[in-house]
């Protein structure tokens, strides 16, 4: 084997500096890709799980019965969400429960919980105030444009009862 020449040597340094260094800008623009991607799906508030999924997800069979009593009760429930926000960013709700003879069903304690379907962490949790005639009104914080999920926990009834019901606004 002949000995390398002073040109050879320089030549095979510079090649294994330039690949050295190849290989670790490659590494580098992938941490900064998998970095970024990181920050953004830990920071962005749309990919957050709603809240007591997994308890629910537990208790699948419980939450459809809650979910279906008011319908095997033969109730008439009616939820309405005004399309107008007021300088707030409140909207009004109104909750309509009628028995199965189309009498107001009044007596009840209504616990609802809302949330923007973009920022599902941010649950806003509040009670319906029973203003006579089966008719039960609150006015939570709902200014934002977009889909929100309401979801109404009536107590009084008997059995656990839920109501949920997604809404859209738009200007």
């Amino acid at each position: 084997m002949k000995p390398k020449n002073e040109t050879e040597v320089k030549a095979e340094r510079s090649a294994k500096r330039f690949y050295t260094g190849l290989v670790l800008l490659l590494f580098a623009i992938q941490c900064t890709i998998l970095g970024t991607a990181l920050k953004l799906a830990v920071g962005d508030p749309a990919l957050a799980v709603v809240p007591d999924y997994h308890q629910a997800a537990l208790n699948w069979d419980a939450s459809q019965a809650a979910s279906n009593e008011a319908a095997r009760l033969g109730w008439n429930v009616n939820l309405e969400v005004s399309d107008v926000a007021d300088g707030r960013g409140k909207r009004a709700m109104q909750f309509v429960v009628a028995d199965e003879n189309q009498k107001p069903v009044s007596d009840l304690n209504i616990l609802a919980k809302v949330y923007h379907h973009a920022a599902a962490d941010s649950v806003e949790r509040f009670e319906l105030e029973n203003i006579g005639e089966g008719r039960y009104m609150a006015m939570p914080a709902m200014g934002r444009d977009g889909l929100w999920e309401v979801e109404l926990d009536i107590q009084n009834a008997g059995k656990p009862m839920t109501i949920a019901k997604t809404f859209e606004f738009q200007r």
